[in-house]
């Protein structure tokens, strides 16, 4: 089925005035006042890609505050010494401005008043409008839309051109009032005999006012009751996706219904009570027959947003007692969830059910893509009626990665996986980051990138059996990516399929059966139907690595809780004697490790474990699970680990900040300057998560947060500790510190008014939720933050790292400090290395 078919799904319409305070929005009638026609560009000066450092000498001027309004002809200068220049550049007749290594588009907007217009721009990473960085649209979806400010006069555009072009046009608002962006829209399909009851979707909502906005969306009922589906803070000149009902009171039959979307909003300023009125939109939801394919809706533990999966029921032809099970289908890049349950035909035996990556392109099934997958493998679990023995992975392309990579991490969940045209990971197809070996730094960059470096968890796949399926000719992904793969595993592996289908590209279909081959293949379905996963009881053997024990910590019985040296390899190879009550193997980069007894053995009064030639006799342990922990050279049972060291509940790795709940919290106690950047960085990172995460999160200032009112919640504190009042609450005896004019690690200070550090460390008072500082000496140095890329999949960060300016000339050169903190999360318990071992860093 066409994903032309599936895009019918979102088609909306606006209605007329109504007399209840809500007015139906419309297109703005006026032509566009602004069309990008003519501008300047400029070739690359630098390098930004998945990696935890970038470098941009125009970047740099944007910074420290020597960028010129460009003429062409001017040169810049690069940071291998090189220059480039500025030339004029046109677009040509669909609007698009496209150039060979165009990096950087200049465009020049002069208005005749001060006004607020809507920047509707696709094909740049990001752009600078008059000095602050806002979200892009590398990937082309087109429904971006951003509040600006034009101020009177010359305004300044600087695009970054990452994907070698772009087209903009800047749109007039005449409501003067925050308004729904329909054609982000998040909405489930209902299903015949199940729709009574309310279920959720979510739509971008947008702010064009110059202050945040509380909005709220609401269903109105039979009754003439507004029900609120809860109020969500929108910044100023901002976007963000927020949740809407559908309540239904009577079974409807199948066929496409519109939904109506109230949407009101309020300021600070706002009467009690009252609302500065509202709109209201109609989006089409279906009802499906129970066999058919479906979009599922949830709420996601990350950011409180509203997901979905599509799934492909079982579809039994005749009464069967066995229960179906659960294949998990990964799409490929560009695809939508529902477009890869349509590439499938329906099998009588299985349910096929299609996580979204969070967006088409996603987080290629890394870092909140693999949260992603888990999120609705749990979901479907949940909720499909299935085998907990029969659950298989499999995808397509970015998806075949994903199998390999999702399948590596949680090897206990799958009983087998199926790869088709996957690549190994970043560094074998996908621009993984690569650092000067002459660099100290470098190790520990490298190092933390590791939970993306598949391969270093190779012995993980032997759990499972493993069907690997590529066209011999595809010009996408090279079928070499799935023979290095096939021999790799084939050294150690003994339940392997392998199969290259003959001519074939990148998506290939023989016309059989009604699902496309190159993901419906039957000879893969036919290894799923034969593979069950074990019960906890039967496994005898546990072979399992982690590089990270947050990320993955779990293998049956067995669960790593803290490594010897942090992000390397950790392995357990343990073997079984269930009648004799013995576990014996050995470890490598493990320090504390625990056993699940209870369930896997009968109760006795004594269990033995042979660990690296120790032997420990335990007597039951209450708990059902015994704890252990590597102690001058020889393993010893201790209880459960405290919950203030880090283990598998919360383990460091600044990107691991945004996983739990997260929220912004930014200061107001510096200069106007100095929030006025704070700010401009939570609209941004606001901006980027809503369209790389299809998500949303609450911005809060200092002086309106208070600890109590958002318990059990990541924050993330945006600033220092003179500039904002929350840190002492949340991180108050943490050995790091941002400050104005100097950055404190342990006890090395580091002076500037120009660095920014971010780092991660336990909530105060939480066993489980932690903050992530995203901290600058100055306003410089919150604005070297812009574009550090940790909402890019696969660019990874320590715990904690230190920046320069520096860096946007001279790369991973200008990293000051970086590092894990210790398993009691102290700087002197963890491994750190300076750019400077003298001790005398910029002083």
């Amino acid at each position: 089925m066409s994903r032309c078919f599936w895009a019918a799904i979102l088609l909306l319409c606006f209605l007329p005035y109504q007399p209840d305070n809500f007015v139906a929005q419309d297109e703005a009638p006026e032509p566009d006042p602004f069309v990008l026609t003519e501008a300047l560009a400029l070739p690359g000066v630098g390098y930004a890609g998945r990696s935890p450092v970038y470098s941009s000498t125009v970047v740099a001027s944007m910074v420290d505050g020597t960028f010129k309004v460009p003429k062409p002809g001017d040169k810049v200068a690069c940071a291998d010494g090189t220059q480039v220049e500025w030339r004029k550049v046109s677009a040509d007749d669909k609007g698009w401005i496209s150039e060979d290594n165009m990096a950087y588009v200049f465009w020049a907007v002069e208005s005749d008043k001060e006004q607020v217009v809507i920047l509707k721009a696709r094909g740049h990473s990001s752009v600078y409008v008059n000095g602050e960085s806002r979200a892009g649209d590398p990937y082309n979806y087109g429904y971006v839309e951003l509040p600006v400010l034009l101020k009177k006069g010359s305004n300044e555009f600087l695009f970054n051109t990452g994907r070698g072009r772009v087209k903009a046009n800047l749109q007039k608002w005449t409501h003067k009032t925050p308004y729904i962006n329909g054609r982000d829209a998040t909405v489930p399909d209902l299903v015949v005999g199940t729709t009574i009851g309310t279920h959720l979707g979510s739509v971008a909502a947008v702010n064009p006012m110059p202050e945040p906005v509380w909005a709220s969306t609401s269903f109105r009922r039979p009754n003439g009751a507004y029900v609120s589906e809860g109020t969500y803070a929108i910044p100023a000149m901002s976007v963000r996706k927020i949740p809407f009902r559908i309540e239904v009171e009577k079974e409807l039959e199948a066929g496409e219904y519109d939904v109506t979307v109230h949407f009101s909003v309020k300021t600070a300023r706002t009467p009690e009570n009252e609302s500065l009125g509202g709109v209201f939109q109609i989006l089409k939801y279906k009802v499906v027959e129970a066999h058919e394919p479906r979009k599922v809706t949830f709420k996601s533990a990350i950011d409180g947003s509203i997901q979905y999966y599509a799934v492909r029921p079982a579809h039994p032809f005749h009464y069967v007692e066995d229960k179906p099970g659960i294949v998990l289908s990964l799409h490929g890049a560009s695809v939508e969830a529902r477009g890869q349950a349509g590439a499938y035909s329906s099998k009588s035996w299985c349910h096929i059910v299609c996580p979204t990556n969070r967006r088409p392109f996603g987080f290629d099934w890394e870092d909140w893509g693999r949260l992603d997958a888990l999120e609705v493998l749990a979901h479907a679990q949940a909720t499909l009626e299935h085998d907990p023995t029969k659950v298989w992975l499999t995808g397509h392309s970015m998806g075949g990665h994903g199998a390999w990579t999702v399948g590596s991490h949680f090897p206990d969940k799958f009983a087998a996986i199926g790869p088709s045209a996957g690549w190994e990971d970043f560094w074998s197809y996908g621009g993984g980051a690569s650092h000067p070996e002459e660099l100290p730094v470098s190790e520990i960059l490298t190092r933390a990138a590791n939970p993306c470096r598949t391969l270093l968890r190779k012995h993980n796949y032997s759990q499972q059996g493993v069907y690997i399926l590529h066209g011999d000719a595809d010009d996408n992904v090279p079928v070499t990516q799935a023979r290095k793969m096939r021999d790799v595993l084939r050294e150690f592996h003994t339940d392997v399929g392998y199969y290259e289908e003959p001519g074939a590209g990148h998506w290939w279909d023989r016309g059989h059966d009604g699902g496309a081959d190159c993901v419906d293949w039957r000879p893969m379905f036919d290894m799923f139907a034969r593979r069950r996963l074990p019960r906890i009881n039967e496994v005898q053997h546990v072979d399992f690595t982690t590089v990270c024990p947050e990320h993955s910590a779990d293998c049956h019985w067995a669960r790593i809780e803290m490594q010897g040296k942090q992000f390397a390899p950790s392995r357990v190879q343990i073997e079984l004697f269930p009648n004799r009550g013995i576990f014996q193997g050995e470890t490598d980069n493990v320090v504390r490790l625990s056993l699940q007894v209870a369930g896997v053995i009968s109760e006795r009064d004594e269990v033995v474990i042979q660990l690296d030639g120790t032997e420990i006799k335990t007597s039951w342990p209450a708990s059902g699970r015994v704890h252990l922990e590597m102690i001058d050279g020889a393993w010893k049972v201790i209880e459960a680990s405290d919950a203030s060291l880090k283990g598998p509940h919360r383990y460091g790795w600044f990107k691991n900040a945004f996983n739990h709940d997260f929220m912004y919290v930014y200061g107001t106690q510096g200069t106007p300057e100095e929030t006025a950047a704070y700010i401009s960085k939570c609209r941004y990172d606001q901006e980027t998560w809503w369209y790389r995460g299809n998500g949303g999160f609450d911005v809060v200032a200092d002086k309106d947060f208070a600890p109590a009112d958002h318990p059990n919640r990541n924050v993330i504190l945006v600033g220092n500790a003179d500039t904002n009042s929350a840190w002492d609450k949340l991180i108050k005896d943490c050995p790091l510190r941002v400050s104005k004019g100097k950055a404190l690690i342990g006890g090395r200070i580091v002076e500037g008014e120009d660095l920014a550090m971010l780092f991660t460390y336990p909530r105060n008072g939480s066993d489980n939720n932690c903050v992530g500082v995203i901290g600058g000496t100055g306003v410089e140095g919150i604005q070297l933050t812009d574009r550090l890329g940790y909402f890019v999949s696969g660019a990874s960060f320590p715990d904690v790292i230190l920046y320069s300016p520096e860096m946007l000339k001279i790369g991973t050169a200008g990293v000051v400090a970086a590092g894990f903190l210790g398993p009691d999360w102290s700087v002197n318990g963890g491994e750190f290395v300076w750019r400077n071992e003298n001790n005398d860093e910029r002083k």
